[in-house]
């Protein structure tokens, strides 16, 4: 199996979406969303990998494989369903990292 259905499968599960959630946000048929994930169809449209990448909060090269960091990401993008854009994400860690290093510097 590539890495691009690897990391499909593996973000999906991570973030809890079912299939059927996923392919609804792609506005594609359930079927097709497993055929991706499963790799039974290889030439994944960039413009699909793009939109994964945003349901995913991740980079397409990411989930491409041509990279192995995923973009930031923080719990409450989890809670508020707010699509984060990428710059967004970043702004988000780098704050946190701020947060967390206040709180080490008080103990």
């Amino acid at each position: 199996m590539s890495n691009l259905q690897e990391r499909i499968k593996e973000r999906r599960s991570s973030l809890g979406l079912t299939l059927l959630e996923v392919a609804d946000q792609l506005g594609i048929k359930e079927a097709t969303m497993q055929r991706y994930e499963s790799g039974e169809i290889k030439n994944i449209k960039h413009e699909t990998v793009v939109n994964l990448a945003k349901i995913f909060h991740c980079s397409p090269s990411y989930l491409m494989g041509w990279e192995d960091n995923i973009v930031p990401t923080v719990a409450a993008h989890k809670e508020d369903n707010e699509h984060w854009t990428e710059e967004e994400l970043h702004k988000i860690e780098e704050y946190k990292k701020l947060l967390l290093a206040a709180r080490a510097g008080k103990q």
